[in-house]
């Protein structure tokens, strides 16, 4: 199952009237894998979602769904979708949304089972307008897997929800990849990204800056987390090591590097006794920070290299 294409994008490209949001995707998801999108505000993961449930058309490129194309019937019925915007019917309870939307699907997971993996035994009787926001997430996420798809688009999954209720989610979703289902998840937790993912994609102005697993992504980066207590000032502490960026937080120096070891010789000859030193692989946060910071400096370097050599044709 694992060897399964399951999502098959190939020069993928989507604007808005004169906007592109989205510059030429190329990439393929296999079945039993979670993966997880990140990116920005206004990366393109959100416009990506609905091309590939078949909510938009393309602008130009390809999307193939489980061998169809995408939003067909045939496709459709093999996938399952939890939006970061849902609403449902107000009046209708819990069990009644999960009866209403297993009468859509064939095969359907039995209800009792939805409610157990989506922790809502407790609620199946309260009606929607009743729920928490934690709650209404775990409908929707119940919802998204009530058709026992073999895809399943986690949109935003654990927003509102406690640590506990999160916890269960994250197993559900083990679950689901232990049974060969394919789960496409984008999220705002790092954490939960780190903790669910096989691979990342890395979305930085509608383009793919980077993909691999957590580790691989951080370790690409060769970034170092550098900590060590301090009763300096941010202020002072950059003046003496200029060449990093610091936080003092609780009394503490931390700062991200690519050379740690030239880091520490610069603070030993300034004098700093750098107690309770820490080095360690940098998170996957700073990761991401760093992966789309670079990607910035490199738009900017091309549309400058574009504009002198446009200056430079017109002078010629």
């Amino acid at each position: 199952m694992t060897n399964l294409t399951v999502v098959s994008v190939k020069n993928l490209q989507h604007s808005y009237g004169e906007k592109s949001v989205l510059k030429g995707l190329d990439f393929s998801l296999q079945a039993g894998r979670v993966y997880g999108f990140l990116g920005a505000n206004g990366a393109g993961k959100t416009t990506l979602i609905n091309l590939l449930l078949g909510r938009l058309k393309a602008s130009q490129g390809s999307i193939e769904v489980l061998g169809n194309k995408a939003g067909s019937a045939a496709a459709k019925a093999k996938v399952g979708a939890m939006l970061q915007i849902g609403s449902l019917p107000a009046n209708l309870t819990v069990i009644e949304q999960l009866n209403l939307f297993a009468s859509y699907y064939k095969s359907p997971m039995s209800v009792s089972k939805a409610l157990r993996l989506s922790d809502l035994n407790a609620h199946e009787n309260t009606q929607f307008s009743k729920l928490s926001g934690g709650l209404k997430q775990r409908l929707l996420f119940a919802i998204a897997i009530i058709g026992d798809p073999q895809l399943v688009f986690l949109d935003e999954p654990s927003l509102a929800m406690d640590v506990n209720a999160r916890q269960q989610m994250w197993q559900t979703i083990r679950q689901l990849k232990a049974q060969g289902k394919t789960v496409v998840l984008t999220t705002h937790y790092m954490e939960e990204a780190e903790a669910l993912s096989d691979e990342l994609f890395i979305l930085n102005k509608g383009k793919i800056v980077a993909q691999g697993s957590p580790s691989e992504l951080s370790h690409s980066m060769q970034l170092s987390e550098v900590s060590f207590a301090s009763d300096l000032s941010e202020e002072a502490i950059t003046a003496l090591l200029p060449e990093w960026q610091w936080q003092i937080v609780a009394g503490k120096a931390t700062t991200q590097c690519k050379a740690p070891s030239m880091l520490l010789k610069q603070a030993f000859a300034q004098g700093l006794s750098c107690d309770l030193l820490s080095v360690k692989p940098s998170s996957l946060e700073q990761t991401f920070i760093s992966l789309t910071e670079t990607a910035e400096l490199k738009d900017t370097a091309s549309a400058n290299s574009a504009s002198d050599k446009s200056a430079k044709e017109q002078a010629a």
